[in-house]
């Protein structure tokens, strides 16, 4: 089935495919080994479940065999990530300084730490909630990072470096190290063995061959989950048992860690309010990061979500979605370069490989080619470029200035291009759902997608002639989009959507 094949069967068959799961979590026990789970979760890109279910051609396998083979996968896996949990602790409490807490009052900052950076950089800067700190500081409200390690992989000894830098930050930081104890550690030993055969209760009885493919993907995913499902868990009870925040913004993809963590905190605290914040540019295929009711019945949703832009906001009744501010957008909004045509084309490498590799190929017949690679991706690994394309690394919003178009996929750059009047390709993913971040508004105008290499030359003609002869028409589709995609990151609007309170003593 080719790339165009499976984007009709994903929009012909995706709300059966949402009744279906959705359909196992209503008659499911809840637990923390169901909340948890990879296959109910239907991240695209961590199950192979949702593309299966669309190409709906697969080869059937025995349950009994997969079990044993991704057990074992699973306890390898895992009882080496606890052992090297088990190092960390301990470089935690020899390197680590402990700082003393206020009781409550404090709003807790829940986000990624990128290790390797703070390590590179010798200091920590935040870069998920840019232009915040500064508010904060000015309405006088006191809050901790509560940090998601991220980049330690299989070598913890890289904490001791992290740690002695943190030692200098006069601000507060709350690791899972310093409420964890021996019974932690033994729950987690338990919590790990006792997975697989949890798993075991979602099988379902295969009265058709999607209830087939569901439990063989079941069976697979179990090696699918992260050790840090296990240790959020853990790390949110404990927050749950002391007063050191009575509200908690965390950045939120609405991933296993996350459901796992607000699980675990809503459960045994209700004082504790948990709000996610989603100031990014979102995709209709990233199914975990929409929240609904039934999550919030879990208990593994926050109590509401604070999004990047209108367009985002969802009608339901239990979990409030409200306009948040686009903290790492700031620049979209300084943005005056409109114009007709620029004389490049600007290709946007992805963090999926192989969609850059095939995205690389499509621009061959292309002259005056800037390709900006993705930072997290090895450039190398893409062979010698072609002459006609020469790498880059400014600022996209440099690149915009003079693009004719912008070529991409599975980046929420293109609503940027987009919103800043640039038109825009989205290359659709040859191996699996297409990750788009546009919608229907603008498509053939200012936007379009191609399904093979052919149809990228042939849309860029298209969409450069439909420019030509409706410039206004393209300049109101670009307006919408920022409109409705993006909040201006202003003080107002930072109070706003962070509830500070105005009439709190300032710092002078």
């Amino acid at each position: 089935m080719n790339s165009k094949e499976l984007n009709q069967k994903y929009n012909k068959n995706k709300d059966i495919f949402h009744r279906y799961i959705n359909n196992i979590k209503e008659n499911m026990e809840v637990d923390i080994y169901s909340i948890i789970n990879a296959t109910l979760v239907k991240n695209p890109y961590n199950s192979s479940f949702p593309k299966k279910f669309f190409i709906n051609k697969h080869l059937i396998e025995n349950n009994f065999l997969l079990f044993i083979k991704y057990c074992i996968k699973f306890y390898l896996k895992q009882f080496y990530f606890l052992f090297s949990y088990l190092i960390s602790f301990f470089i935690f409490k020899i390197f680590y300084k402990k700082k003393e807490f206020k009781d409550n009052g404090s709003i807790g900052i829940d986000i990624f730490f990128l290790v390797d950076n703070i390590v590179e950089n010798n200091k920590f800067e935040e870069n998920y909630f840019i232009g915040l700190y500064d508010v904060l500081n000015k309405y006088n409200q006191d809050y901790i990072f509560i940090p998601r390690l991220y980049g330690i992989g299989k070598n913890p000894f890289k904490l001791i470096k992290l740690f002695q830098i943190l030692n200098k930050d006069k601000r507060n930081f709350l690791f899972e190290f310093e409420l964890f104890s021996i019974k932690n550690f033994l729950s987690l030993f338990i919590m790990i063995l006792l997975y697989p055969f949890k798993t075991l209760r979602l099988l379902q009885k295969e009265d058709t061959d999607t209830d087939k493919l569901f439990n063989n993907e079941l069976l697979r995913d179990i090696n699918s989950l992260g050790f840090d499902a296990f240790s959020r868990y853990l790390f949110g009870q404990n927050i749950a048992k002391f007063k050191i925040v009575n509200k908690i913004y965390s950045w939120s993809e609405f991933q296993v860690i996350e459901r796992s963590f607000n699980f675990a905190i809503r459960k045994n605290n209700n004082n504790i309010n948990l709000i996610a914040c989603q100031f990014y540019l979102n995709y209709e295929i990233y199914f975990n990061t929409y929240i609904c009711d039934l999550d919030y019945n879990m208990l593994s949703s926050p109590h509401s979500v604070l999004v990047n832009g209108k367009y985002y906001i969802l009608n339901i009744n239990k979990v409030k979605y409200i306009n948040g501010v686009s903290l790492r957008y700031k620049k979209i909004f300084d943005y005056n370069y409109f114009k007709l045509i620029g004389s490049r084309v600007v290709v946007l490498g992805s963090y999926m490989e192989s969609d850059t590799k095939y995205m690389i190929d499509s621009v061959s017949t292309f002259k005056n080619v800037l390709f900006k690679n993705h930072p997290v991706v090895d450039i190398e690994r893409y062979g010698k470029l072609n002459k006609n394309i020469r790498v880059v690394n400014e600022n996209i919003y440099e690149l915009f200035k003079d693009a004719s178009i912008v070529i991409s996929t599975g980046s929420g750059t293109l609503v940027e291009a987009v919103a800043c009047g640039i038109s825009v390709i989205v290359i659709a993913s040859q191996d699996n759902l297409t990750a788009n971040p546009l919608v229907k508004y603008g498509k053939g105008k200012i936007w379009d997608i191609a399904f093979s290499k052919d149809d990228v030359k042939r849309l860029y003609d298209e969409l450069i002639e439909y420019r030509k002869n409706n410039l206004l028409e393209i300049h109101q589709i670009s307006e919408w989009y920022k409109n409705n995609f993006f909040i201006k990151p202003t003080e107002e609007n930072i109070v706003k959507a962070f509830e500070l309170d105005m009439n709190k003593d300032r710092i002078k």
